[in-house]
C-alpha cells in the first residue's frame, strides 16, 4: 500500500507532500483546483496516464523539471523525474537509477474510473478497443510491444495497397506485409480472446443491478474471425477482398477494427437499459477489470476514481464504495461521502 506521495513542479504543485495515505483517500475541493493532478501523478509514475499529456506538459509552468516520489508499506521508495530541457526521464528505486522496464516490474498497476468511461457504450468503437488494450497492456508486459509492431505492419501494408493502386508497386510485394500482419494479428487475438472470454464468463454477475427486469446479459466480442481459426479466417478474408482493399488502401480485418457489445435479453444495452443501468454495467466491467488485473499480476492494483461520484446517484455511489473496499483507492470529488479514510482538501 502506498503510504506517501511527494510532488515537485508537477502541474499546479510546486512542492507538496501527502501523508499518511490510507486505503481510502478522498481528494476534495472545487473544480479546477488540481484534484485530478494528484491522480495523474500516481498514474504517471505507474505508467498509466489519465490525461495522456506528454511529460513536458506535466512540468509546472516556468520550471525545468518535475519529480514524483511514492513510498509504500514494503519500504520501497519509487521516484520518477523528467527534465524539460534534456527531455530525459529518470526512474529510481530506493535512490538507485533503474531502467524503465525493471522499474515498472516493481510498481503498481492502476485502474481508472472516469466520467468518460461511463459513456463507454455510447461513444466510438476506438474507445472500447482502447479499454481492452489498456487492460491487456497492464496485465501482460509483452502486449504493448505487440501492438506497436502491429500498427507499424498495418501502416506498411496499407501503404503498399496504396502504391499498388497507383501502379507504383506490384501485388506480389504485398505478400511480405500480409504474412507479418496475419502473424501479429494471431498473437494479439490470443490475448483479446482470453480477456473477452473472461468478461463473457463473469458479466452475468451484474444481473443484480437490474432488479429482476431482465433474464440474460451477455458480452459479445465483435470480430471477423473465430477463436479456433484466426490464421485461416484472416487469410481467406484478405484473399477474397484483395481488390477492394487495393481500391480503398485499407485492411478491413484485424484487431484494429473490432468492437464489443453488451446484450440484455438479446438487445443492445444502450437500446434497452436506462442511463443508470448502463452506468451500473460499466462500473461492473471496471470492477471485473480490477479482479482480472489482480489475478494476472498477483498484486492488488490502485483504483483512481476521477470526479466520478458527481455522475452517480447515491445508490451507485454506495455500491461502488462497497465493491472497492479491498483495494487502495484515490477518489477525487467536490463532495465527500461519510466513509473512513484520508481526506485531502486542496
Amino acid at each position: 500500500m502506498i503510504q506517501s506521495l511527494k510532488l515537485r513542479n508537477f502541474r499546479n504543485f510546486s512542492d507538496a507532500h501527502f501523508f499518511p495515505l490510507e486505503e481510502k483517500n478522498f481528494i476534495i475541493w472545487e473544480n479546477g483546483q488540481g484534484k485530478t493532478n494528484i491522480l495523474e501523478a500516481l498514474s504517471v509514475i505507474f505508467d498509466h496516464s489519465i490525461t495522456w499529456l506528454s511529460s513536458e506538459n506535466l512540468v509546472k509552468k516556468g520550471e525545468q523539471n518535475l519529480y514524483i516520489e511514492v513510498e509504500d508499506s514494503e519500504i520501497w521508495t519509487l521516484s520518477f523525474a523528467y527534465d524539460h530541457e534534456t527531455k530525459k526521464k529518470q526512474y529510481r528505486i530506493n535512490w538507485k537509477n533503474i531502467i524503465r522496464k525493471k522499474f515498472l516490474d516493481h510498481t503498481y498497476k492502476c485502474v481508472v474510473f472516469s466520467p468518460l468511461q461511463m459513456n463507454l457504450m455510447y461513444l466510438a468503437p476506438g474507445l472500447r478497443r482502447d479499454f481492452l488494450d489498456t487492460i491487456l497492456g497492464n496485465s501482460y508486459p509483452e502486449y504493448g510491444e505487440l501492438m506497436k509492431q502491429y500498427k507499424k505492419i498495418l501502416k506498411s501494408r496499407n501503404k503498399t495497397l496504396k502504391n499498388i493502386a497507383e501502379w507504383k508497386s506490384k501485388v506480389s510485394e504485398l505478400d511480405f506485409w500480409t504474412d507479418q500482419f496475419i502473424e501479429l494479428s494471431e498473437n494479439i487475438y490470443h490475448y483479446r480472446f482470453t480477456l473477452c472470454n473472461y468478461f463473457k464468463k463473469h458479466i452475468h454477475t451484474s444481473l443484480e443491478y437490474f432488479h429482476g427486469k431482465i433474464e440474460t446479459i451477455e458480452f459479445h466480442y465483435n470480430c471477423k474471425v473465430q477463436e479456433s481459426s484466426v490464421w485461416e479466417d484472416i487469410r481467406n478474408y484478405l484473399d477474397k477482398n484483395l481488390q477492394r482493399d487495393i481500391i480503398l488502401w485499407t485492411t478491413a480485418i484485424g484487431p484494429h477494427v473490432d468492437d464489443f457489445d453488451i446484450l440484455v435479453d438479446d438487445r443492445k444495452l444502450i437500446d434497452f437499459a436506462s442511463r443508470g443501468e448502463t452506468k451500473s454495467v460499466i462500473i461492473w466491467l471496471k470492477l471485473l477489470e480490477t479482479v482480472y488485473l489482480e489475478k494476472r499480476t498477483w498484486k492488488k492494483p490502485l483504483l483512481l476514481i476521477d470526479d466520478l461520484l458527481s455522475e452517480l446517484d447515491i445508490w451507485h455511489k454506495n455500491m461502488l464504495i462497497e465493491k472497492i473496499k479491498y483495494y487502495q483507492t484515490f477518489i477525487s470529488s467536490i463532495e465527500h461521502l461519510e466513509q473512513n479514510g484520508m481526506v485531502i482538501k486542496l
